[in-house]
C-alpha cells in the first residue's frame, strides 16, 4: 500500500490541505483542498484566532477523510515571520574511533543546532526577546581535519566538525499552531518554514550551488530563502 502524507500550508488569507502519495520514492499530489478563513484570525502569518483557525483545519481535514481514511498527524508550514537564525559548529574527536555513522553525524549535527540556540538565548538576554523554538536547519559545511568535505559518512581522521545554520520561531507562533492543530484533532509531525518547503520544491539539489533568492509572497508576509555553496545559506 502507498505512503500517504497530509500537509497543511496555514496561511494569512487560507488554508490548504494537501495528500501526498509515495510511489518508487516520489511523492505525488492525490488531493488538494483549499479553504479561505472566514474571519481575519490569521493576521501576518500568526494565528490571533485559535479556534476560527482551527474550524478551517477541521473542515479541510472532514473532507479529505471522506475520501482517504482517518488523518491523525499532519506536516505543517509555517511563515517566516519574526524568526531569527544563527549560525553555529561543534567538533568531535574521532581518533581510535571506528568510521562515522548516520548517528554519529545526527548527534554532531544537534550539538551544533544547541549551540546555535544558546547564542539565540544571549542575545535574548540582551533584548528581552521571547523564547524560541528550533524549526529547522540547513548544514553549511562538514570538515574532516580541518579540510571541507562532502560527506562524514564512513570517514576516519582526527576531528570532525560541522557548521549549521538554525532558524528559530517565536514560542507563541509554534504553540498556537500547536493548540490550532490540537483542536482539530492532528498531531504536528513535522513543522518548516514555507520559504524552505518552497525551496524543496522549486529548486534541486544540483541548483544550489548558485546563489539563488527564493521569494515567496503571501497575503501577508513575503519570506526569502537564499541559496548558495550547495545548501540554504540565510
Amino acid at each position: 500500500m502507498a505512503s500517504k502524507l497530509f500537509a497543511l500550508d496555514i496561511g494569512t488569507r487560507s488554508v490548504v490541505g494537501i495528500i501526498l502519495e509515495e510511489h518508487d520514492e516520489k511523492f505525488h499530489v492525490v488531493d488538494l483542498i483549499a479553504e479561505e478563513h472566514k474571519e481575519r484570525a490569521m493576521v501576518d502569518g500568526q494565528i490571533h484566532n485559535v479556534i476560527h483557525v482551527a474550524s478551517v483545519i477541521q473542515h479541510i481535514k472532514e473532507q479529505l477523510e471522506e475520501k482517504h481514511g482517518p488523518l491523525h498527524s499532519v506536516s505543517v508550514a509555517a511563515a517566516g515571520r519574526a524568526l531569527k537564525t544563527e549560525k553555529a559548529a561543534a567538533t568531535l574527536d574521532i581518533k581510535n574511533r571506528p568510521v562515522m555513522t548516520e548517528d554519529d553525524i545526527s548527534r554532531l549535527e544537534l550539538a551544533a543546532v544547541q549551540k546555535a540556540q544558546r547564542q539565540l538565548l544571549d542575545h535574548k538576554e540582551k533584548s528581552h526577546s521571547s523564547h524560541y523554538y528550533c524549526v529547522g536547519y540547513s548544514v553549511l559545511y562538514y570538515r574532516l581535519d580541518g579540510e571541507e568535505i562532502g560527506s562524514l559518512m564512513d570517514q576516519q581522521g582526527e576531528e570532525a566538525e560541522v557548521e549549521v545554520i538554525a532558524t528559530f520561531l517565536p514560542r507563541v507562533v509554534v504553540e498556537s499552531l500547536l493548540a490550532a492543530l490540537k483542536r482539530a484533532g492532528l498531531e504536528m509531525a513535522g513543522l518548516t518554514l514555507e520559504p524552505i518547503a518552497a525551496i524543496n520544491a522549486l529548486i534541486p539539489s544540483t541548483m544550489r550551488r548558485l546563489n539563488i533568492a527564493l521569494v515567496d509572497i503571501g497575503a501577508g508576509t513575503s519570506d526569502i530563502a537564499i541559496t548558495n555553496a550547495g545548501t540554504v545559506v540565510a
